[in-house]
C-alpha cells in the first residue's frame, strides 16, 4: 500500500482525476504493468485499479470539485524608494487643468464710492427759478461736476443756460461758474451743505436793461442731498444770487435776487 503522496507519470484526463478522487477517501491498488495504456498510449507506468464503487465516487468528485483553481491576483509591486518615475517626454509643456483666476471686473460692477469720498467725482443736472420780487426773473438750466479734494468738500465747475425775463428787453445767453461747496453734515443717506463761488453771465441783451451784457454773479446759499438709490441723490438749495458788471460798464445797476434749484447729482 502506497501512501497518500503518490506520483503516475502519465496521469491523462479522467484517469488523473480518479485517482486523486481514491487517494482522498479510500484505499486503492497500484501496480506496475509494460502493457499499453487504455486508449492507444505506449509506455511505462503505475495503473490503478479499483471497483465500480470507487469509480463512481470518483465521477461524482470530479463533477463537484471546481475545474480550475483562480490564478491568484497579482498586486501590482510597490515603487522602491529608490526608483523615481518619470513620466513620458511628449515636447510639450505641461498644461495645468485648474481655471486662471478671472480678473475683477469694473464699470457696473466696481464698488461705488461712498459719497463725498475724497478724490471722488460726480456731476449734477440742475434747474433754477431766480427772482428779485421786483418784476424781474430768470431760468437756468445747468450742468456742473463736482471733484471732491478733501473729504467732503468738493470744488464745482458749472455750464449753464439762461432766459432772463426782466422790464424793458428780456435776454438770452449762458454762463460758466465755480463754487466751493461743504457737506457740513454728511451721513450715510443725507448730507447738508453750504456753497459758496461766483460766476460769469454773457447775454445778447444788457441785464438789468439799463446794465450790460457781460456781468458777473457771485452767490452764496444752503442746500441738501438725500440718497434715492445706492449712487443716484436728489439736490436742493437756496441762494443769494447777484448780477453786476463790477463797474466795467457805463453803469452798473446790480440786481440781488433769490435763487432756488433742484436737480440730480450722479457718481463719474
Amino acid at each position: 500500500m502506497l501512501g497518500s503522496n503518490f506520483f503516475a507519470a502519465p496521469r491523462v484526463g479522467a484517469c488523473s482525476a480518479a485517482v486523486r478522487a481514491c487517494r482522498s477517501d479510500r484505499t486503492a491498488v497500484f501496480f506496475w504493468t509494460n502493457s499499453p495504456f487504455r486508449g492507444g498510449m505506449q509506455g511505462r507506468g503505475w495503473r490503478v485499479h479499483y471497483d465500480r464503487r470507487m469509480h463512481l465516487f470518483a465521477l461524482a468528485s470530479m463533477l463537484a470539485a471546481p475545474t480550475a483553481a483562480a490564478p491568484e491576483a497579482i498586486a501590482p509591486a510597490e515603487p522602491s524608494a529608490n526608483v523615481r518615475l518619470v513620466a513620458p517626454d511628449t515636447g510639450d509643456a505641461p498644461r495645468s487643468t485648474a481655471a486662471a483666476p478671472s480678473a475683477p471686473r469694473a464699470g457696473l460692477n466696481a464698488a461705488i464710492q461712498p459719497f463725498g469720498a475724497k478724490d471722488s467725482w460726480r456731476w449734477q443736472l440742475l434747474g433754477s427759478w431766480i427772482g428779485d420780487f421786483q418784476g424781474a426773473s430768470q431760468l437756468e438750466a445747468e450742468w456742473s461736476a463736482s471733484w471732491f479734494f478733501m473729504q467732503n468738500v468738493s470744488l464745482d465747475f458749472g455750464l449753464s443756460g439762461d432766459a432772463i425775463l426782466q422790464p424793458g428787453l428780456d435776454a438770452g445767453g449762458g454762463g460758466a461758474s465755480i463754487m466751493f461747496r461743504w457737506h457740513f453734515l454728511a451721513r450715510q443717506a443725507w448730507s447738508v451743505y453750504a456753497d459758496l463761488g461766483c460766476g460769469m453771465l454773457f447775454t445778447n441783451e444788457p441785464v438789468p436793461s439799463d446794465g450790460g451784457r457781460v456781468n458777473f454773479t457771485p452767490r452764496a446759499g444752503l442746500g441738501g442731498t438725500i440718497e434715492v438709490s445706492p449712487s443716484v441723490r436728489l439736490m436742493g438749495g437756496a441762494r443769494w444770487y447777484h448780477i453786476s458788471n463790477a463797474n466795467t460798464g457805463e453803469s452798473n445797476p446790480g440786481r440781488d435776487s433769490l435763487q432756488v434749484y433742484g436737480g440730480l447729482s450722479f457718481p463719474f
